[in-house]
């Protein structure tokens, strides 16, 4: 779920992660054979795989079904202990954990060249990203493939929804209130990486193939505030050489889940679990009720999909 950044705001005995895994979107049977065909593809085994910071371990169970044995490792070390009980339960003979960031792994006791597939989800804008892509090019075997993918922000499928989108986006950036500021934090690569849709993350010639950036829904904002909400210039460098490939698709169906304004608070709370003061938890409660109005009622779901970046790359 994270690595070397700001504070984490996942920390502590008291978060709820199996809430957290119920509000969030998750990436379909689909979305995982697309990694694996070209995993399959470009001469790839399905041994050993490896999740960076698998968080409480939910990617990781998923590659579990298809490889043979699932490494798991976090910065924090709650969040591996976390990760470790949830998946020593599923199986102890699969899957092992380590708490380790992502940017470090490669010098964490793991053999070079041993890896068939790492996966990076949700993390990759809190990590020291050339130092990361330098570290699992290490790790990985030849032909073996790095996939790392980020969700933006919830898009409400239904036009016709305009009203209740301006409010959770309204919701969203004033949950990010409560951090500010942004400029010269962890978060400001973050947000600009995000605004880039990762295409400011390198993928040197020396220890890459088969590079594809896929895209989906990316007509829409994968940060989570809108441009003028952040107190920073939003620049960058593309990092697409040319003949990487490039994939863009709308589809409104991507991922998508019916959502009531219950489950909409739920991801707002589990993605960005800061403190409320009592005025700022006044003010949420009013902007909640307004977006339940919007959705058509407290029990009214809404089609709900995602911007979505996906990142492969086969080694060399």
């Amino acid at each position: 779920m994270g690595s070397q950044g700001d504070a984490n705001f996942f920390e502590g005995a008291g978060f709820d992660w199996e809430s957290y895994i119920v509000h969030r979107p998750a990436p379909d049977a689909d979305f995982y054979q697309l990694i694996y065909d070209h995993h399959r593809a470009n001469g790839g085994e399905f041994n050993l795989a490896h999740d960076i910071g698998t968080g409480p371990g939910n990617i990781a169970e998923q590659v579990g079904k298809t490889f043979k044995r699932v490494h798991a490792s976090e910065p924090s070390a709650y969040h591996t202990s976390v990760a470790e009980h949830r998946l020593k339960a599923i199986d102890a003979d699969k899957f092992t954990t380590q708490q380790c960031g992502g940017e470090d792994i490669s010098t964490a006791g793991h053999k070079s060249g041993s890896v068939d597939l790492i996966t990076v989800a949700q993390c990759i804008p809190l990590m020291r990203v050339d130092e990361a892509i330098s570290g699992f090019a290490k790790l990985l075997k030849p032909n073996g493939t790095l996939a790392i993918w980020f969700y933006g922000r919830p898009v409400f499928a239904d036009p016709s929804q305009q009203r209740s989108q301006l409010l959770i986006n309204q919701i969203l950036s004033k949950a990010w209130d409560r951090v500010r500021p942004l400029k010269g934090t962890g978060f400001e690569p973050a947000k600009i990486m995000l605004c880039a849709f990762l295409d400011n993350v390198a993928f040197p010639e020396n220890d890459w193939k088969q590079v594809r950036r896929v895209k989906w829904n990316h007509d829409k904002p994968m940060m989570f505030l809108e441009d003028d909400d952040v107190d920073f210039d939003i620049k960058w460098d593309s990092k697409v050489r040319e003949g990487e490939s490039e994939e863009k698709s709308i589809d409104r169906d991507f991922w998508a889940i019916d959502a009531d304004v219950g489950w909409m608070r739920g991801f707002v709370d589990y993605a960005l679990p800061w403190e409320n003061k009592d005025e700022d938890k006044a003010q949420f409660d009013g902007l909640f009720k307004e977006l339940e109005v919007s959705m058509g009622g407290k029990e009214k779901k809404q089609n709900i999909t995602w911007p979505v970046a996906l990142l492969l790359a086969t080694k060399k």
